[in-house]
């Protein structure tokens, strides 16, 4: 029994000892295999980030040479996409890549981690160099360190290196656009198993039918697939439509209207005290309301001088300016007797601001400022003219408020209200007629325009010019009269263009 005990102690031990290395020998193999594998993980290089850079300005070129030269020298952390596979796609999303939303649009089309805005544009007279690093993810701006100013382009690739530590911190945390989750395969719709059919029964048996058998419905083919060709029709005529609107709320660098417009007149006096004040009429007479008759040529241009180099808050201010001229126009004398030479003229300089609002900022308000003059002078026959005529030249200065809407794809209103206020009225405010005169003036005219193509429309404006009169007269003066109303209708067909 002893020997028993000890035997079986003895193989106990024995069995102990040869597991004891090979269980303390386990750990250390699984967690040296584990170390490897993470070792080799560390190893493998990280998915290169797709960027693209977008350059504008005088030092465009020198500023994209230098960022992409920055990229190429890191081979396995980015991968440079074509500036023209950017612009491109922009163009048929109808977006700008270097605004927030349309860099995101543009990464999802080309899968980019981001996008770097290099914009060298010139303050002053001095140029300067900004890059910005767009996520592709959400068009965020990561990076955007401070404006470097080169004073030549060949300083621009000392600049960039300057910036690049800022940049590449920005680029380390771009990431791309998640892709779209695609939908999991719908199951087969499983078929109805037909109803069993039921054995004839004998003759003698069969009962008389009371309701005929309904028959077995008929199941339709499935309808095929579309065509691809039907599939691309509908986006070609989206990315179309996108691209006009993109083209039409961008800031244009000119636009204007050139055309023929009618004119009219009317001069009235009121408590004309001795009734020897002569009312003027041009046009038809319809009340005492002057319709537009007498021809002109009337034109009109807006520059916007800094449209063509950056799209900012800037490139909305415009220098606009107006003229109508009259041609062969004739004024009777008080008998009907002569005709006189007449000339009517206006024109106008000045400044407009326009505030795009809306859908793709289709509509836009408008702020003017204007300097004018609008001359009506009957001129001498054999040295002698009508003098109970005032010739008139209405030298003002005025405000003027717009809006201009997209009312659909082909036709655009524009509606205008000012105050003008008249610094001088010619003879009107002479000695002669009526010296301690005090004036205003109020302008307004509604145009509808249909476009022809991206460039060209034809329009239609309305416009009144009304200036009224407190004569304030006093005993010993020529003429006695408490005031007057001298406005201008017009009605204009143009064309117009917009570039």
């Amino acid at each position: 029994m002893t020997r028993t005990r000890y035997a079986s102690a003895a193989a106990f031990l024995g069995a102990a000892l040869l597991l004891a290395p090979a269980a303390y020998a386990a750990p250390k193999k699984a967690a040296a295999k584990t170390a490897q594998s993470a070792k080799k993980k560390a190893q493998q290089p990280a998915e290169a980030r797709r960027v693209a850079v977008l350059a504008s300005g005088p030092h465009a070129e020198a500023a994209r040479d230098a960022l992409e030269a920055e990229l190429a020298r890191r081979p396995a952390r980015y991968e440079i996409v074509p500036e023209s596979a950017v612009r491109a796609a922009a163009s048929r999303l109808g977006r700008d890549p270097t605004q927030p939303a349309g860099a995101a649009a543009v990464a999802s089309e080309l899968g980019l981690s981001a996008v770097l805005v290099a914009d060298s544009s010139t303050v002053g007279k001095k140029h300067q160099v900004r890059v910005t690093v767009r996520n592709g993810k959400d068009g965020k701006a990561l990076a955007s360190p401070a404006a470097a100013k080169p004073a030549t382009p060949k300083l621009v690739p000392v600049a960039v290196k300057r910036q690049w530590t800022a940049l590449e911190r920005g680029l380390q945390k771009s990431s791309a656009p998640e892709a779209a989750p695609v939908a999991p395969p719908q199951p087969p719709t499983p078929v109805e198993p037909e109803p069993a059919v039921k054995p004839a029964a004998p003759i003698a048996e069969t009962p008389a039918p009371t309701k005929p058998p309904a028959a077995e419905p008929i199941r339709k083919p499935v309808a095929a697939a579309p065509k691809e060709p039907k599939q691309t029709k509908a986006p070609e005529k989206e990315e179309d439509s996108l691209s006009t609107e993109a083209e039409r709320a961008s800031a244009p660098i000119v636009e204007g209207a050139l055309g023929v417009k009618l004119l009219g007149r009317s001069l009235r006096y009121k408590d004309d005290v001795f009734g020897v004040l002569r009312p003027y009429t041009l046009g038809p007479d319809v009340g005492g309301f002057a319709l537009p008759g007498a021809p002109q040529v009337a034109g009109d241009v807006t520059v916007y001088p800094l449209a063509a180099f950056q799209k900012g808050a800037l490139a909305r201010l415009g220098i606009t300016g107006a003229i109508d001229q009259s041609f062969g126009l004739k004024s009777t004398g008080s008998t009907g007797a002569v005709s006189y030479p007449t000339t009517a003229r206006e024109w106008q300089a000045g400044l407009r601001y326009v505030i795009p609002f809306g859908e793709a900022q289709r509509h836009g308000f408008e702020i003017t400022g204007t300097y004018g003059m609008n001359t009506f002078r009957i001129d001498a026959v054999d040295g002698e003219r009508p003098l109970d005529l005032p010739n008139v030249e209405y030298k003002t200065a005025g405000l003027g408020l717009g809006v201009r809407a997209a009312l659909s794809e082909k036709f655009d209103f524009n509606f205008r209200l000012g105050y003008q206020h008249p610094l001088d009225s010619g003879e009107l405010s002479s000695d002669a007629w009526f010296p301690r005169m005090s004036a205003g003036a109020v302008t307004g005219s509604a145009t509808l325009a249909y476009r022809l193509n991206r460039i060209l429309d034809v329009r239609v404006k309305a416009d009144l010019r009304r200036y009224f009169f407190k004569f304030n007269p006093e005993p010993g003066d020529p003429y006695v009269a408490g005031g007057a109303v001298d406005q201008y209708p017009g009605l204009s067909f143009q064309l117009g263009f917009r570039y």
